[in-house]
């Protein structure tokens, strides 16, 4: 049994309130969350800029971020038919790109769909920013 009195405790971190601090500030501006219909929505903004491998990451994330604030009762993966409605590319466009991020770490996949691993945030944030398609 670990106790409070632990030097190495001093390492622990709470990996929730990480996630949350970094997502919110990787999609301030970029979504909107609606927590009554558990749903999100890419900005305008945001979605007009993006190319397909961006608009996934920020769905994936925006999903994340709805999993957090309905405290697990909402799943944090999509599937690429999701993705393609929710970004407004085609499955044919979505699925080589789950591919791409899935073999660069960036995504996971799991039986339910695609998700961003907790571990893999910062790596997220920097794609983001990249320009390739």
């Amino acid at each position: 049994m670990v106790n409070e009195a632990d030097p190495l405790m001093a390492l622990v971190v709470d990996t929730k309130q990480i996630n949350r601090e970094h997502l919110a500030a990787m999609l301030k501006g970029m979504v909107l969350v609606d927590l009554q219909s558990e749903t999100f929505l890419l900005q305008p903004e945001a979605r007009a800029r993006s190319n397909a491998r961006q608009a996934v990451l920020l769905s994936l994330l925006a999903q994340k971020a709805l999993n957090l604030l309905k405290e697990g009762q909402v799943l944090d993966v999509l599937s690429p038919r999701q993705l393609s409605n929710l970004t407004g590319h085609k499955g044919n466009t979505i699925r080589p790109v789950l591919k791409r991020l899935t073999d660069e770490g960036l995504i996971v996949r799991r039986p339910e769909g695609y998700t961003i691993h907790s571990s893999a945030l910062a790596r997220v944030a920097i794609a983001l920013h990249e320009r390739k398609e």
